[in-house]
């Protein structure tokens, strides 16, 4: 009997030990199980990070050139594209009757658009016209495959031989506008409409030349200018034209972060969202950044061009400059910029009205215009009297 409970006792035993090993088989199982669900939890939530990541990355280049695309047709100003040869096109309006024909340039890395509180009393008057630089605003820039066009062309790219070369096929051969002309241009612009007059002074019959830059800029004060050219304004544009890239500055304008260069400054809806568009665009930024990486070419050729000959004295020059550059800056670069401006002035055009605008720095064009509009107009009565009386003799 002993012997059978012993038995009986054994067999409990085993079932109560297989009945553990079994419940601990079901834990090992589930704990494995709830590790394997871990695992995949972390992993699933490292796949979501790295799917929105790169949702963030492609997303806005791809919404900024759609809306580039879009914005392309909608914004283009009234004007023409005019076929200058070599597979490049350059954008230009001209309103009004009648000579001489009045060309503005705008300053250095800007669109036309500059004028727009200018050309229309310009208009009344005589005809105007407005145009962009190769690359800039809604003109082309040189086409890649000019080089395989057996006519030979003025220049390097983005330097004032070849902006004036340009600015010439551009209103005679193009577009044969009346001449004479009246050259107005501002800064960069003051400096094409000097080299064209060089080159073509037959063409021209009266300059007026706004905060012009002086080929000695940045020999002043210790390079002051050239290292806040080469070292701050270059990098600048070198970000806005990364961030226009990647959509990145589109974002900026929505949320209020950035402002267009021509804001606060009157201007239309049409323009406002035209400047937001070229803010946006690549290929504008890529020229207004090689406008001013090629400013020392650009100063060696108008040095050259005013060695081999002066402007002749028949043609009418007026210079316009304001109490500074910008009153944002330190003053240290303004003075700076005034000596250059006062000896530029002094060595190449020392019998030119020199008007000076009190108040006014470089953004005169659009936020004291009508100062801009009256020495235009002076200029454009004097060369019609004197059309009129070369005519009557």
């Amino acid at each position: 009997m002993a012997s059978r409970r012993r038995k009986v006792i054994d067999v409990k035993k085993e079932e109560a030990a297989e009945q553990n090993g079994l419940i601990g088989n079901k834990i090992k199982k589930s704990k494995k199980k709830v590790e394997i669900k871990d695992g995949g939890s972390f992993i699933g939530r490292c796949c979501s990070k790295v799917k929105y990541l790169f949702l963030l990355i492609l997303v806005p280049p791809f919404l900024n050139y759609a809306s580039l695309q879009k914005e392309m047709t909608e914004l283009q100003p009234a004007g023409e594209m005019y076929d200058i040869g070599w597979g490049q096109k350059l954008f230009m309006m001209c309103k009004g009757e009648g000579a001489p024909t009045v060309v503005l340039d705008a300053p250095t890395g800007m669109s036309s658009d500059v004028w727009t509180r200018i050309w229309p009393d310009i208009a009344k008057h005589t005809k105007v016209c407005i145009y962009d630089r190769a690359g800039v605003g809604f003109s082309e820039r040189p086409s890649m495959n000019a080089s395989r066009i057996n006519e030979t062309r003025s220049g390097q790219p983005f330097t004032v031989e070849r902006m004036a070369a340009d600015l010439n096929r551009l209103i005679t051969s193009s577009s044969q506008q009346p001449r004479p002309f009246i050259l107005v241009g501002a800064e960069l612009g003051a400096t094409v409409a000097q080299f064209y007059t060089q080159i073509f002074e037959s063409d021209v019959s009266g300059l007026v030349l706004i905060n012009p830059l002086s080929d000695v800029l940045f020999e002043q004060d210790e390079g002051l200018w050239a290292k806040y050219w080469f070292g701050q304004l270059i990098p600048t544009y070198q970000t806005l034209q990364l961030g226009a890239a990647i959509g990145l500055t589109r974002l900026a304008l929505i949320v209020g972060v950035l402002k267009h260069p021509l804001s606060g400054s009157q201007m239309t809806q049409d323009i406002e969202y035209r400047q937001k568009h070229l803010l946006c665009h690549p290929k504008h930024l890529s020229s207004v950044v090689d406008e001013h990486h090629f400013i020392n070419e650009t100063f060696s050729q108008i040095k050259t061009a005013k060695l081999l000959k002066t402007i002749p004295s028949r043609i009418s020059i007026s210079i316009m400059t304001g109490n500074y550059y910008d009153e944002q800056m330190p003053s240290s670069l303004n003075k700076a910029w005034a000596k250059a401006e006062q000896q530029f002035i002094s060595k190449h055009f020392p019998t030119a009205q020199h008007l000076v605008v009190n108040g006014a720095d470089h953004h005169m064009l659009y936020k004291q215009p009508h100062s801009v509009v009256e020495v235009i107009l002076k200029m454009v009565r004097q060369v019609k009297l004197r059309n009129k009386n070369t005519k009557s003799s």
